[in-house]
């Protein structure tokens, strides 16, 4: 046999290999910035077992791999993609946060960060407000340490993360001072892993009188993170968020300001003129036309500023993108 009658074996038998399976998908219909192409496979593990068989499988037949979970923070290709998916995004997603009214609070990988900000108000906890309006789950959230400032980040309250080791196939638990966290980023960005849950520090708000009035502070603040980023960011737009790590003490929206390339368009990705800071796709954008403006607003930077800059949002398909080898 040929290398495409075993190509086509191979992927034959994974449509049954958990049930929670879907073909030949769409991406630019899933991704939060509508760019990419078709992939062949996308499979939904709800449990260690079904994401061991799929990874195991996987490996076993050679074939490369990415891990999602909501792929807010992502741009593709529009070429049709030769690795499969796994989405977490529906793993363990039934279950509820585990909390026995103390200091810890254990989240599944797939749940929504701002589901979660809502639960925690509703179940009387306090700590996770900052949580309200940032999109993705509470999994690729540790992956790229989410936040909005300092002191409203994962790494601030996050106290360990258990996670799938892709080498040994175990369930390992890593503390929140191994990470290494710093500005979207952890150390799972170097590790060979996936992460399953993550264990908050939180704060039980006391029951007595005053209850009522500390859950409308609580509420208020929800409120003010969710109108900021609302104020801010163009969210009538699909994007992947800020593009760029930002280049300490510079900050790019405030580059493109000064450089007058506020809506300056390639094809149909765009400088945002709200944050510009931001690519947004304003009709017909391709995960191409994404990399072009990326690849255009870094060389303005160098040539202008003498400051290389580097995306914080992961460049799926584009020479040299951020796609790892399993």
């Amino acid at each position: 046999m040929n290398y495409q009658e075993v190509r086509f074996l191979k992927m034959k038998k994974y449509s049954n290999l958990i049930p929670d399976i879907e073909k030949d998908v769409q991406l630019r219909e899933r991704t939060h910035t509508r760019t990419g192409g078709k992939v062949q496979y996308m499979f939904y593990p709800h449990n260690v077992d079904e994401l061991t068989k799929v990874v195991t499988t996987l490996k076993s037949d050679g074939v490369d791999f990415e891990v999602f979970g909501e792929m807010t923070n992502i741009a593709v290709t529009e070429n049709d993609l030769d690795i499969l998916i796994i989405n977490m995004v529906r793993y363990e997603a039934d279950s509820e946060p585990i909390w026995n009214e103390n200091r810890f609070l254990k989240v599944s990988s797939s749940m929504k960060m701002k589901d979660l900000a809502a639960w925690a108000l509703e179940s009387d906890v306090s700590g996770l407000a900052w949580m309200e309006g940032i999109p993705g789950t509470v999994g690729a959230g540790i992956f790229m340490n989410a936040g909005f400032l300092v002191g409203q980040d994962m790494g601030t309250y996050l106290v360990d993360v258990d996670y799938l080791d892709l080498d040994d196939l175990k369930v390992k638990t890593i503390q929140n001072q191994d990470l290494n966290f710093n500005y979207r980023y952890s150390k799972f960005h170097d590790m060979n892993a996936i992460v399953i849950s993550g264990r908050f520090m939180v704060y039980p708000l006391k029951k007595d009188w005053k209850l009522f009035f500390r859950k409308y502070r609580l509420k208020k603040e929800m409120n003010m993170y969710h109108d900021r980023r609302a104020n801010n960011q163009p969210l009538e737009l699909p994007s992947a968020g800020t593009v760029f790590v930002p280049p300490m003490p510079w900050h790019v929206g405030g580059m493109m300001r000064e450089l007058k390339l506020v809506g300056y368009q390639i094809g149909g990705a765009q400088i945002s003129p709200k944050s510009p800071g931001f690519i947004v796709n304003v009709g017909g954008m391709t995960g191409e036309d994404y990399f072009a403006l990326v690849a255009f607003m870094q060389e303005q930077v160098y040539d202008n500023y003498n400051v290389n800059i580097l995306p914080e949002v992961r460049l799926i398909g584009v020479e040299g993108d951020s796609r790892r080898k399993r």
